[in-house]
Parts: structure tokens; sequence; C-alpha cells
């Protein structure tokens, strides 16, 4: 069994973490206007990682990937293709802008959204194509782009999950005409609250400044005549605190050593599962390298599913073991996307959005029926974690004929 005290945890916070955010409570460093202080060495830090892309850091990834919608005009009429199999908030900020997310289906292998999909979604409304780099595998962005420059669509790329992650020799958020990165307690750069977005031209980047940092930022950044709405902007907040940007860029300078500590573990992790018949655990394509491997989902199949995600996480967890249903299903199951209108106040109309069902969406509803959520091991001292958690599978599955026809476990 494995001992409870010894259960995955992150973020481990370091002594740098805490010395960087000390060092700015000293200097009494507690709120930035412009691009200033630490801020100015994270932004440079991700812009140097993504081709010399314009970088804005942001209060979250959710406000990021709002910006770059809006930066790049999205607005009512407009409809934009996005995956069912993401978070919510890659497709949400879009509904505040008036306009229409288009639900798309994934691939069976990696879970990200299928460019077949994508393809027989255009309609001439189509505006752009929204992707999330899910659990830290890149799109296929080769034939994404090419239908993008076929029918005249922007590329934003939903990077959260995917930190340092690569497609054919070029990183993630280098793709798109913007990409949004989120900094999130769970994420392998951790500001608690925070984000960047990196756009690729300096309109989309002038834009983003006026949507949420008005004043300072918009001055000393806009070059064209959009700089007289500098004043004003539009008004929203989306500056990010100085105690995230020190987080931030600790956890940005640790990212490389553990990106390559998490691939050897969960390397021998899924070596280790894979052994065991039934378990499934996630591909990577050619090509391709997760980063940051933002979440370890392992698919069942066999007995395993016969006895049901739900019965096999219980008797997991008997073990000791940190393992659960994936928590998020697809968009379309939601009831935003089933009831057709949502009320937002009682003098406004509802918002019109298409109306999904069960079933629409066939290959994303069975990953998520079929999959369990481990944890992302990253840390040398958790190697005989990942031991312990495969010796526990092996335990498991040999009770599975017992666990499926158990009411209750």
């Amino acid at each position: 069994m494995i001992a409870p005290p010894h259960r995955f945890t992150w973020p481990r916070l370091s002594d740098a973490d805490k010395a960087a955010v000390l060092a700015l409570l000293e200097k009494g460093e507690t709120s930035y206007y412009g691009r200033e202080g630490v801020l100015t060495r994270l932004e440079d830090f991700w812009s140097g990682r993504l081709q010399g892309r314009r970088a804005l850091g942001m209060s979250s990834g959710t406000a990021a990937l709002h910006s770059a919608f809006f930066a790049l005009g999205t607005g009512p009429g407009d409809e934009v293709l996005c995956p069912t199999n993401t978070f919510l908030a890659t497709v949400m900020p879009l509904v505040q802008l008036g306009a229409t997310p288009v639900l798309c289906d994934a691939e069976p292998d990696t879970g990200n959204i299928d460019p077949a999909a994508l393809a027989a979604a255009i309609t001439p409304r189509t505006a752009g194509i929204v992707v999330t780099h899910l659990w830290g595998h890149p799109c296929d962005m080769t034939p994404i782009l090419e239908l993008a420059r076929r029918h005249g669509l922007w590329v934003v790329e939903d990077c959260s999950h995917a930190h340092g992650a690569t497609y054919h020799g070029h990183e993630v958020g280098t793709f798109g005409d913007a990409a949004a990165f989120s900094f999130q307690g769970a994420k392998i750069v951790y500001a608690g609250q925070g984000g960047l977005l990196a756009s690729k031209d300096q309109e989309t980047h002038e834009r983003a400044c006026l949507l949420g940092h008005f004043r300072v930022r918009c001055e000393q950044d806009i070059e064209s005549s959009l700089g007289r709405f500098s004043g004003t902007g539009f008004g929203l907040n989306y500056r990010m605190h100085p105690f995230a940007a020190a987080l931030a860029m600790e956890s940005s300078l640790a990212m490389e050593m553990r990106i390559a500590d998490r691939a050897r573990l969960l390397g021998r992790l899924a070596a280790g599962l894979a052994s065991i018949p039934g378990l499934i655990p996630p591909a990577t394509r050619p090509g391709c390298d997760r980063g940051a491997y933002y979440g370890f989902k392992l698919r069942l199949s066999g007995q395993w599913l016969e006895a049901g995600a739900e019965k096999v996480a219980r008797a997991l967890a008997c073990e000791g073991l940190d393992v659960h249903p994936p928590g998020s299903r697809p968009l379309h199951l939601l009831p935003f996307f089933t009831d057709g209108s949502v009320p937002l106040r009682r003098a406004a109309p509802p918002i019109r959005v298409p109306e999904y069902k069960r079933g629409d969406f066939p290959v994303a509803e069975e990953l998520w029926r079929t999959s369990l959520s481990l944890p992302t091991f990253t840390f040398s001292d958790e190697e005989q974690l990942v031991e312990g958690y495969c010796e526990a599978f092996e335990k498991v599955a040999r009770h599975l004929p017992r666990i499926a026809s158990c009411a209750e476990i």
C-alpha cells in the first residue's frame, strides 16, 4: 500500500520561490502598471523561447485567451471552431465577445482536436480556430495551419497544458496568430494565478494591451495610432501581480530540469503499466514531445473497462493511490451547450449557442468514459512512488472480476 504522507503534491515551493517573493515585499514592490521589474524578465524569457513573439504577462490563462480573441477581432456573428475535449476556459471567453463556439470532436490517440472534424465544421461565418495542446501533446498543426491559410482563418493556441512541448522541432506557442499560457498553481510554471499571451504581430499585441492593460503599459508598447486610446483602453485589468511574476520566473528557470525529470519518471510509469493487460498509457506521436506533460491519462480496456472506471478508481484508492476519473467532461455534455440558450440577465435576451447532445462527439466521449487521471510525478524522490503505483495496479488487476461484481467498493 502507498503511504498517504508520500502522496504526490504540487507545487513544491522552493527556497528560490520564497526568496523571490520576499525580495519584492522588502522592496515594497507590490503592484505593476507597466512593463517593469520581474515582469520584464519573465516576458523576455518567454519571448526568447517563442521565437521573439511579443509577450504580455496576464492575471490568468483565461485572461490571455480573452485578450487573444479580442485582439484578433472576434465578435458577434463570428463562429470559432473549438475542441469539445478541453477545459472550459479555452472556449468561454468567446461567449463574452458575442461569438459562437462551434465544438469539434477529438483524435482517438491524442485527445486533441481532429483536423478532419475542423474541416467539416467550416462555414462562411467561421472566423478562427482555437486548439488546445491537451495534456502536453501538441496538436497536429500542419493540417490545421493549412486549413486556416486556405480559408483565411486566425489560429489561437491554448498552451496551458504544454509548456515546452514541441511539434517537429518547434515549440508550441509559435504556430498560431496568438498563444495563451496558464501559470496557475497546478502547472509546471506556477504563479498561483497568472498567465501569458504571446502575439505573432505588433497589432495583436497592441490590441491585447488595450483590453486589459490601460494607461502605462499601453503608453509603453503601442506604436500605432491606437495609442490615442491608451488613457482608457477598454477598461479591464488583466495585469499580472508582481508576486505571481516572481513565482512564474523562478519556476520558468527550473522548467527544463523538471520536464526532464518528469519525462523520465512518467516514462517508467508508462512502461510499468503497459505491461499489464488492458492498460493503455498515453501515446506520443513521432516528431512530438510533450514538454510539461500536464496530466497522465491512462486508458482502460478489457476487464478494466468491464469493471468500470469509478470502481477501479475506488479500488486503487484503497491501495493509497491518487487516481480518479477525469474531472472535466467534454464541453458538449455540459448544460451550457445542451440547453440551447443561456439567460444572463433578466432583462437581456438569452445567448444562443449550438445545442449539442450525447453522441454528437463519440471519440471525445469515449476518451472521457475510459480514462483515469494519475499524478504527473516529477521529483527524484518519487521514484519509489512510481514503482508502488505499478505494483498496486498489478494487485488490483488480479482482482478485477471480483471488483466488477461488487455493488460498492
